[in-house]
């Protein structure tokens, strides 16, 4: 199979293994080691799994290993505790290698590439669903310091196995694809190595694997795939490993319109990731032109969660004005603290024509007059009071 043929197979077949009972808000460190200790036991030894050290506060950090090729690949996960969407892919993925092992293209795959997962890099951060590190350190900055036992984990992996490909797998902030109204799906980027930007040979080869990935993901979210800020940031993992020579891809996974737990997006990382590993290990991601890369637009700003259009704004003045509304979660990532739902905060961030811009949820108003008086930038509401003052 061409590596678009497999990505449509694995798209198709993916939510007979996908574990629907393992969501963002259970992505905790005791329910995930102990599944993952259960999908190792079924794997009959394809799975490898052992601790690889632990967390500022005594938790586990695993590394799941499988295949025995010469191309090896480390892929890590959830450095940052409140970003579970890979990690619950790398999950599926495990559980798809413990009943597939014997068809022929997996076979091929684990013959050429030996795999290493840090699934959770970061269980104290998951626990509390926070960004940082138990230290209040956020790891993605602490690549250069090593001032904690997670990133000295993660710089020692890379030296022990000296991988020739990465996987840096993270959850971005709400986004727009370029100042395009789309909304960023997942965003790509193979980390630069200097100020200059310039092109080694290492970069090049994950630039290749970030446009085979473009070109999968594109099937499947045509349009709504972006690169993320290329600048170079010495304290970040993925640069460091690009200078250390390991080739690495960063995926940032967006969000889905009525998909707050991001179970498509979870889809794209399992369909990318496998399809990723199979062209490393039989070198097709080197058939891809880097085009499919570099054309890409870079996350943009065009995006709210919630835009309500066309309401009438009746104004003190006793005049009225067409305006749109829009909307962000509070904080402003829909996942940075629980899966929101219609009791959630939402701030009022702005109040005009938000014509070019997108939202996950629009309500149409055009037929509502609103007092001006109802509503004020920063304001906050629930899904629900908007409806109630809209009278929907």
């Amino acid at each position: 199979m061409t590596p678009l043929e497999l990505s449509r197979h694995l798209f198709d077949e993916c939510d007979a293994f996908s574990l629907n009972h393992l969501t963002p808000l259970t992505c905790k460190h005791g329910v995930m080691a102990a599944e993952l200790a259960d999908l190792v036991a079924a794997s009959g030894g394809l799975l490898a799994l052992r601790e690889a050290g632990r967390s500022l506060e005594g938790r586990s950090i695993n590394l799941v290993t499988f295949g025995r090729g010469p191309s090896t690949v480390l892929l890590w996960s959830q450095m940052h505790g409140d970003e579970p969407t890979a990690t619950l892919a790398l999950m599926d993925i495990f559980a798809f290698l413990s009943k597939s092992a014997g068809e022929p293209w997996v076979q091929r795959m684990l013959a050429d590439v030996t795999v290493h997962v840090l699934p959770m890099l970061n269980p104290d951060g998951a626990e509390r669903f926070r960004r940082y590190t138990s230290a209040e350190i956020d790891m993605n900055r602490d690549a250069r310091a090593l001032a904690t036992p997670e990133a000295r984990l993660l710089r020692e992996a890379q030296r022990t196995l000296r991988p020739s490909f990465g996987f840096n797998l993270h959850d971005q902030g709400l986004s727009s694809v370029g100042s395009s109204p789309r909304v960023t799906a997942v965003s790509l980027l193979a980390p630069a190595v200097d100020e200059a930007r310039t092109l080694p040979m290492v970069r090049v080869k994950a630039m290749r694997l970030a446009a085979l990935t473009a070109r999968i993901l594109g099937q499947f979210a045509r349009g709504h795939v972006a690169t993320y800020d290329d600048a170079y940031e010495p304290r970040a993992f993925g640069d460091g490993m690009q200078s250390w020579g390991t080739s690495t891809l960063l995926i940032e996974s967006g969000q889905w319109p009525g998909d707050p737990e991001k179970r498509f997006i979870r889809k794209l990382n399992y369909v990318a990731i496998l399809t990723g590993l199979k062209a490393i290990g039989d070198g097709t991601y080197q058939d891809v032109d880097l085009d499919e890369y570099t054309s890409l637009q870079p996350n943009g700003k065009r995006m709210m969660d919630i835009i309500v259009r066309g309401a009438a704004l009746a104004l003190d003045s006793g005049s009225t004005a067409t305006v749109d509304l829009g909307f962000m979660a509070q904080p402003g990532n829909l996942m940075t603290t629980e899966i929101p739902t219609a009791v959630s905060p939402y701030a009022l961030r702005e109040i005009g024509d938000l014509r070019d811009y997108g939202a996950l949820v629009t309500i149409d108003a055009s037929a509502r007059t609103l007092s001006a008086r109802s509503v004020a930038v920063d304001k906050t509401f629930t899904l629900n009071q908007l409806k109630d003052l809209l009278q929907l």
